[in-house]
């Protein structure tokens, strides 16, 4: 169900509510207008009538209270007047009604209306009743008077069924005003629906409209603009990804289909064809190794796992490092020394890895003659490895993506054969990441370092 067809029922919902809860205080307010109408009436009927007969000279007979009742006041077809004497005799009844009130209570309170409300078949009767003093008890008058209600539940009824078709009326009206009113507050939502629907592959640069929505929707516009900023430089980075990789793995496959062409030109002696297979070799050697790095990013997208964790001292390792590299380092007249000390929890073997992709990237840019310096310090949160080497400074807006796979600094770093697959700054920071840590790099003034932060 969409948003706008709950928002409509709703609203109708809501209409239906206080359209009913309206209707019912007005009904109930006419019908307390009606009751308070009658006993009004019979109440001043109640009193006329004892005005009349105290206005009567005491020694008057019978009919002619009678006489004066018939004529003077039965003056209204929908009222009956009863008028009793305390010993049960009846005096006048313009009608056979069976009054309900208790005579002695009557006698008890003189001068006082008491007022009921009974039924006699299907009919309603409102009625109020009063006891006149007379010279001694049995003189006493009881005077009763009672009005047909039928007239008054017959325009309920009709009134009733005449609310009953407003609110149903007045109900579909607001539905429509409410189905409009929610498709009006909801355009935003389907200008915000055009706007995603326009994002393809060639168009990720479409972005939401944040300043013409209204502000409940503006958080939601720019985390979906956030959301596209990461799409779009995530598709940026596959597009440079599949570039590169088809770039990489094209120089090596060449070079294995060149020789093995240039080998099947013509008969070849079995020195020759161990060379060529030796040099093919190598060529496989770094295909494999690509691979392997490759698939070893993928694992690390998906959350990379220590095979094992083990607190060991990292200057140990670092030292075994500096003595496996030892004589490249020699043989470019690159120093290298070691200062800090401290104890790392990660696994061996992956840390082993990551420093050894930096140390081999800082003896292969570092200049001969140079200095390579690794300093491990140990801080409040975390445990440190810095790794300088002298070289061309990179410039600064290759920075932030020198670890991205097979990324480059050209100007700043030659490009040779002799380089690795172009995925170890990449795997260093997986790695670094999959122990909790972070890698950070800065260059300037002729010098780079490499950060390695591992927390404690």
């Amino acid at each position: 169900m969409s948003l706008t067809t709950r928002l409509t029922l709703l609203f109708a919902l809501v209409s239906v509510a206080v359209f009913a809860s309206l209707g019912f205080l007005i009904k109930h307010s006419m019908e307390e207008h009606f009751v308070a109408q009658d006993f009004a009436e019979l109440d001043d009927k109640i009193r006329t009538t004892a005005n009349l007969l105290n206005s009567l000279k005491t020694g008057e007979s019978p009919p002619s209270i009678h006489e004066v009742m018939k004529n003077t006041v039965v003056d209204h077809d929908s009222i009956i007047i009863k008028i009793d004497t305390s010993s049960g005799g009846q005096l006048f009844a313009s009608g056979p009604i069976a009054f309900p009130f208790d005579k002695t209570q009557l006698l008890n309170k003189p001068g006082q209306i008491q007022r009921a409300a009974w039924n006699e078949g299907d009919i309603r009767y409102r009625g109020a009743a009063m006891a006149l003093e007379g010279r001694d008890s049995s003189r006493h008058l009881i005077l009763s008077a009672a009005i047909e209600t039928t007239r008054h539940r017959v325009f309920m009824q009709q009134f009733a069924k005449e609310l009953s078709g407003l609110m149903l009326t007045a109900t579909l009206f607001s539905a429509l005003l409410g189905w409009l009113v929610a498709r009006q507050g909801l355009a935003p939502l389907r200008l915000m629906r055009a706007k995603a629907k326009s994002v393809t592959a060639t168009r990720l640069d479409q972005r939401l409209p944040v300043d013409t929505i209204p502000v409940e929707l503006a958080s939601l516009a720019q985390e979906l603009n956030r959301m596209f900023d990461r799409l779009e430089e995530s598709f940026t980075r596959l597009t440079h990804f599949s570039s590169d990789i088809a770039h990489e793995l094209r120089t090596p496959i060449s070079n294995l289909m060149t020789q093995t062409q240039v080998s099947l030109s013509r008969a070849r002696s079995a020195e020759e064809y161990q060379d060529i297979l030796a040099s093919n070799v190598e060529e496989l050697e770094k295909l494999s190794r690509m691979i392997s790095d490759m698939l070893f990013l993928a694992k690390a997208e998906h959350g990379l796992q220590l095979p094992s964790r083990q607190r060991f001292p990292l200057e140990v390792e670092v030292a075994k490092l500096l003595e496996f590299y030892e004589a490249l380092a020699d043989e470019k007249q690159v120093h290298m020394q070691l200062q800090g000390s401290g104890e790392l929890s990660g696994d061996r073997l992956m840390i082993d890895r990551a420093i050894s992709n930096l140390l081999s990237n800082a003896l292969r840019h570092t200049p001969e003659g140079g200095l390579v310096d690794l300093y491990i310090e140990r801080g409040i949160d975390a445990l440190t490895l810095t790794i300088c080497n002298d070289g061309n400074t990179i410039p600064a807006q290759d920075l932030p993506y020198l670890f991205d796979r097979f990324y480059r600094c050209d100007q700043a770093r030659g490009h040779n054969e002799s380089e690795g697959t172009g995925l170890g700054l990449s795997i260093t920071r997986a790695i670094v990441h999959a122990h909790g840590g972070k890698v950070t790099v800065k260059s300037a003034n002729n010098r780079t370092c490499f950060t390695l932060s591992f927390p404690h």
